[in-house]
């Protein structure tokens, strides 16, 4: 509104100079043929032309007043989608942060789970293989053999091994009554006992292991029948043999039938 008051001012002092200067060269040509009513003429001419320029003038203000309006809303309104715009990218970043927050704790989990997946394969694992290793030693062959004296024996200083003749049985094949030797079929943990009885006599011996004493037994006869026992447990490998040993005394007379050896075998490895 200040500026539409300047234009008219301007317009009102233009006008007034132009009628000064009408008037002054009006005065300057009195002698002219030209009267009073020719002069007022032009100045309605003039006026009413200074009055459409200034209602053009105060159009073309009021033009760009609402031009200027127009563009000050546009304005507030890109202020208003600008702090939109800003709220919704906070919003974002912020539902960004959270994802990547929920994204991390899942990871975790899903290490953890898979450290506790791999822990349980490795239990399972090994499960599987001691089913495995107890499968293959339940499919090991049983060693077994007990065998007798079948009559009066009186063993020789020259022949030390007590041979045990009467076999009752012989599982794995591991007793040869010939010889009187215990060769073990499979490496494992065996278990071998042995009872001695003598009607007369002493008997001094020993379990041999491969030709190494492992357990002795020392029998002296009398008036009546006398015994001694011994058991022990051995750690073989395939091939090792075991026997019964009689060692340098005079000879005794064993009983037959109740002087025997056994073992059998406990553990396969």
């Amino acid at each position: 509104m200040h500026t539409t008051a300047f234009i008219a001012m301007a317009a009102v002092l233009g006008l007034m100079d132009t009628v000064y200067m009408y008037t002054d060269t009006g005065n300057n040509s009195e002698n002219s043929s030209s009267g009073p009513s020719s002069n007022t003429t032009v100045l309605n001419n003039l006026l009413a032309r200074e009055i459409v320029q200034r209602q053009i003038l105060e159009n073309k203000v009021v033009t760009l007043e609402r031009q200027i309006q127009a563009l000050v809303s546009d304005v507030a309104k890109s202020k208003s989608v600008c702090a939109t715009l800003q709220r919704d990218v906070q919003g974002i970043s912020l539902r960004q942060t959270n994802m990547a927050t929920s994204l991390q704790t899942i990871t975790q989990r899903v290490d953890s789970e898979n450290v506790n997946i791999k822990e349980s394969i490795q239990h399972l694992s090994n499960i599987a293989t001691s089913l495995q290793s107890n499968s293959g030693r339940a499919a090991v062959s049983p060693v077994a053999f007990l065998t007798r004296m079948s009559t009066t024996s009186s063993p020789s200083q020259m022949e030390p091994t007590l041979r045990f003749d009467s076999t009752e049985f012989n599982l794995g094949q591991g007793y040869d009554s010939t010889s009187g030797i215990f060769q073990a079929p499979v490496g494992g943990v065996y278990s071998f006992q042995t009872t001695i009885f003598v009607q007369s006599g002493q008997y001094e011996g020993y379990i041999s292991k491969n030709g190494v004493p492992e357990a002795y037994l020392s029998v002296r006869g009398g008036p009546y029948q006398v015994s001694d026992s011994q058991s022990l447990t051995l750690s073989l490998n395939p091939g090792d043999q075991v026997w019964v040993v009689q060692r340098d005394t005079p000879g005794p007379r064993l009983t037959p039938g109740k002087s025997l050896f056994s073992g059998h075998l406990i553990l396969a490895v």
